[in-house]
């Protein structure tokens, strides 16, 4: 059985199952070689991004939640949720940034929330999300930042500001009402256009706490523009929106489409993918951003569970790179492998918590 696997998740002890040849050509590792230290290494150093590994197909077992939540990634990732909280409420309620504290936000993003990026995806996937909304998004869409700089391989300080633009995109939100935010009937016009102000609040809020990088207040300010002008609150076009605008619009749209909200339940990632593209193809989303985060987080989902639409769970085994549209492979608890495009009459639901999975 090949498995995908991306190249900062390789092991030493690993079997190649299929040729990895570079883009010029060059023989890179030959099928049925074992993986040692130095060949990952010297893999780490090109523009190689998944290996095809020989695994057997033994029957797949549901693992109890040790499987599935580091313990370690869990601890770092409430002490930072709880950081992130802190940092968020001193801007809005006192005008205060705490670059001391932001420092250590960063440093725990950095070393170990996205230091691993398939880890990163599935654990945003299967963390148990208690307490506001508000800041674990937050939080999630700034480790995605993180990810997202180290796959454009921009310089370590603009790495840095996208990830403070992601984490304080939506302080503005601080400025309403949670009981509106978390509003299950229709809004009426007054309710959603003081909604959609959150954008100015938070610039706003940035300001006076003393931010003045140009990324960061622009991913606050920007992050629901549309490069088809399309968006607010300034309606921009794409040649106006900062870049930084433009990869935290849609890394709001990914977590917020994977997250349980008041009014909606979570998309699996194949939907927000699907949702996603569409955005890019009539021309909302910049591609040059959009469709690299796609490719990668596919990259990064394969080995996470899942359960179908027929209730049927397993994990995901294979992904075609040939689209981003593309479907997966599901290995099944009962040893089954199921290939989603061809199945149309069934579609992933969910990527599975922990909690879920230990039920």
């Amino acid at each position: 059985m090949l498995q995908a696997y991306a190249v900062e998740n390789l092991t030493p002890g690993m079997t190649v199952g299929r040729d990895v040849i570079s883009f010029d050509g060059e023989m890179l590792l030959r099928k049925g070689q074992v993986l040692t230290n130095e060949s990952i290494c010297s893999l780490l150093e090109r523009p190689v991004f998944s290996v095809y590994i020989e695994e057997s197909t033994e029957v797949v077992k549901i693992p109890g939640k040790e499987h599935l939540l580091d313990d370690d990634y869990v601890s770092c990732y409430e002490r930072a949720h709880e950081n992130v909280k802190r940092l968020m409420l001193g801007i809005s309620q006192d005008g205060r940034m705490d670059i001391g504290l932001l420092d250590v936000i960063v440093a725990d993003i950095n070393h170990d929330l996205a230091s691993d990026g398939a880890k990163a995806i599935s654990q945003i996937h299967n963390m148990e999300r208690e307490g506001a909304y508000l800041f674990h998004h937050s939080l999630h869409v700034g480790i995605l930042a993180a990810l997202m700089g180290r796959w454009l391989e921009w310089e370590q300080n603009k790495r840095e500001e996208l990830i403070i633009a992601g984490l304080l995109h939506d302080v503005g939100k601080l400025g309403i009402d949670r009981e509106l935010l978390d509003k299950k009937e229709p809004l009426t016009a007054e309710e959603f256009a003081h909604i959609r102000r959150h954008t100015e609040y938070g610039v706003a809020m940035l300001m006076k706490a003393g931010e003045k990088r140009e990324g960061v207040l622009s991913g606050a300010g920007q992050h629901h523009e549309r490069c088809d002008g399309t968006g607010y609150p300034l309606a921009l076009g794409k040649e106006d929106i900062s870049d930084f605008g433009k990869i935290v619009a849609f890394l709001d749209i990914y977590d917020a489409m994977a997250s349980d909200r008041a009014f909606v339940s979570r998309f699996s990632p194949f939907d927000a993918f699907a949702a996603m593209m569409d955005d890019t193809m009539v021309g909302k989303l910049d591609p040059e951003f959009s469709v690299l985060f796609m490719r990668q987080t596919c990259r990064a989902l394969v080995g996470a569970w899942v359960e179908l639409s027929n209730g049927e769970r397993g994990r995901i085994v294979y992904i075609p790179e040939s689209r981003i549209k593309a479907l997966p492979m599901i290995h099944t608890v009962h040893d089954e492998f199921i290939d989603l495009e061809a199945r149309t009459d069934l579609k992933l639901k969910a990527i599975l918590t922990a909690a879920e999975l230990g039920a």
